[in-house]
């Protein structure tokens, strides 16, 4: 007789609570999951899906197209959208690194 395996489903609280206890336990997927009683796998999976979620909404990145492919003339209008942006980045980071010398340099002058 064949032997069917029966999947255990978790909500959304005990994901979020078991990610939120491995991130503050800084222990291996293997110790961790054990303490909560799940598989090491299982857990993985949930650090890689939110590590994606995470990246997704950090980077402002959408879900990829389905359908038709990008034409030429769409492709240079979102590269040239991404460039603008990239470089808007670019400036905003220059000015803090500017405003960042000059409060080290005037921390250091009131230090001596």
């Amino acid at each position: 007789m064949r032997k069917t395996r029966s999947v255990k489903t978790y909500n959304q609280a005990f994901r979020e609570d078991a990610l939120a206890y491995l991130e503050r336990s800084q222990g291996t997927f293997a110790g961790v999951a054990a303490s909560l009683g799940i598989p090491k796998l299982t857990l993985y999976t949930w650090y890689k899906s939110d590590m994606a979620a995470k990246a997704k909404k950090v980077l402002g990145m959408k879900k990829p197209r389905v359908g038709r492919p990008e034409g030429d003339a769409e492709k240079l209008a979102r590269l040239e959208a991404e460039n603008r942006k990239l470089r808007e980045q670019v400036a905003t980071l220059e000015e803090d690194k500017v405003i960042l010398k000059k409060f080290a340099a005037f921390t250091m002058r009131e230090k001596t």
